[in-house]
């Protein structure tokens, strides 16, 4: 153990596209989030990993896709103005939380982004994918499709 840990959102924009997906308060899951990297002798660098939580944070689904694969479109998350490979469905309680952010001096850890789920590698569109990094997420994404829930309309599900 390394002592207390800060953690700052680098962008608030960003981690709205994951609210919907969490059914704990926002600030549990960042203390979950904080006991972990306390527990953790690492201090610097990029981070990228995901754990169990005590109990259930919320929704998550990924759909494999192949090249047959019917219903998979590509469109933006709220929150996102670029596109995403979607697939309509229905998500599935998790336990597990995803964590991606950055190591600052002084114990502080800037956060990207906080989603319910395990680990995925950068969308391909991601002005942050490095281009080392640009064949594992064009495999990927190209195989797998963010679950998201259907419209509705006031008649039900469109």
């Amino acid at each position: 153990m390394s002592g207390p840990v800060r953690i700052v959102l680098r962008d608030e924009n960003h981690l709205r596209a994951h609210l919907d997906d969490f059914r704990v308060p926002l600030e549990r899951a960042l203390e979950w989030t904080r006991a972990r990297l306390e527990a953790s002798p690492r201090r610097s660098g990029e981070e990228h990993f995901d754990f169990a939580a005590p109990e259930v944070v919320g929704v998550t689904g990924l759909k494999k896709i192949r090249p047959w694969t019917r219903g998979a479109f590509w469109a933006p998350r709220p929150g996102r103005t670029l596109p995403s490979h979607l697939w309509p469905g229905r998500k599935r309680p998790t336990r597990r939380l995803c964590v991606w952010g950055a190591w600052q001096e002084g114990g502080l850890f800037v956060l990207h982004t906080l989603y319910p789920g395990r680990a995925a590698p950068r969308e391909i569109h991601d002005p942050d994918l490095s281009p080392a990094d640009l064949p594992r997420a064009l495999a990927f994404w190209s195989r797998h499709a963010i679950v998201v829930s259907p419209p509705r309309t006031e008649h039900g599900v469109r």
